[in-house]
């Protein structure tokens, strides 16, 4: 059975990818920052034979180098959803994997696959980019778009490592649908929920062959669109339109704004 490395084990889309895989017979190596918080999701993990726990920060290539020396596949969902001014946590995370990976390539030994999480609103195929709605949107959280491309342009100019760009639309809390993976992002769904994004991952990582070097799109719910909560979009986009508008806001309201 392949050897996952998954990092940001702890995070929304992270430990619903734990959750999908650790029923099954695969071994996983999760890299996060807290155990206690990785513990608290899942009480029993540590003492899982399929388990390997590695607890630090991305900026330890030597722990990281460990994580990902025996993997076959990378899923990497460390990546920031709030318009922090001059945000770089994606270009971090895959400065963190390429120094980690160096030493295989040097050995000649094989790079396992990276299969990385972007968003549909950097890939550069996307037809709704003229629109007026999308470059508003694309606009408020422009610092982390902004994160988020910069990181695939670092990746890609390391074309030894097998990228895979998993560029989901939007994000929202929901019950798991059948996630269908596409190369064409006409064809993705608007919304999809966070276990849908993790099963879709982990479809690119058990499919790699097929995706290797493309932005991949998922259709979930047989492209009937899932109803999102305008509500929760409004106070989620209100804050990092403030945030773009005056930066020093962010600064000000960083603890209370919604992820």
């Amino acid at each position: 059975m392949p050897t996952y490395a998954i990092l940001g084990a702890t995070g929304q889309t992270g430990s619903e990818i734990v959750k999908a895989l650790l029923p099954t017979s695969n071994h996983l190596n999760l890299y996060c920052r807290s155990r206690a918080r990785l513990e608290a999701k899942f009480p029993s993990i540590s003492s899982s034979p399929s388990v390997t726990l590695f607890i630090g920060d991305l900026s330890d290539t030597s722990l990281l180098s460990s994580c990902l020396s025996n993997a076959d596949v990378i899923l990497s969902t460390v990546a920031q959803n709030q318009n922090e001014p001059g945000c770089s946590v994606a270009q971090r995370a895959a400065l963190a994997v390429i120094q980690a990976l160096e030493p295989l390539r040097k050995a000649g030994k094989d790079i396992p696959s990276l299969v990385f999480l972007a968003s549909g609103s950097v890939d550069p195929r996307n037809p709704a980019r003229d629109q007026l709605g999308f470059r508003f949107i694309h606009w408020v959280l422009h610092h982390v778009y902004d994160d988020l491309e910069a990181a695939i342009k670092l990746l890609q100019q390391a074309p030894w490592v097998p990228l895979i760009i998993a560029c989901p639309g939007g994000i929202v809390h929901d019950q798991v649908h059948e996630v269908e993976l596409s190369g064409d992002i006409n064809e993705a769904s608007p919304l999809l929920s966070y276990a849908d994004l993790a099963r879709g991952m982990i479809q690119m990582a058990q499919s790699k062959g097929n995706w290797e070097g493309k932005y991949v799109a998922m259709k979930v719910n047989k492209g009937k669109k899932i109803q999102g909560n305008p509500l929760a979009l409004l106070r989620y986009l209100l804050p990092n339109l403030l945030a773009s508008l005056c930066p020093p806001l962010w600064w000000w309201g960083k603890d209370w704004w919604p992820a």
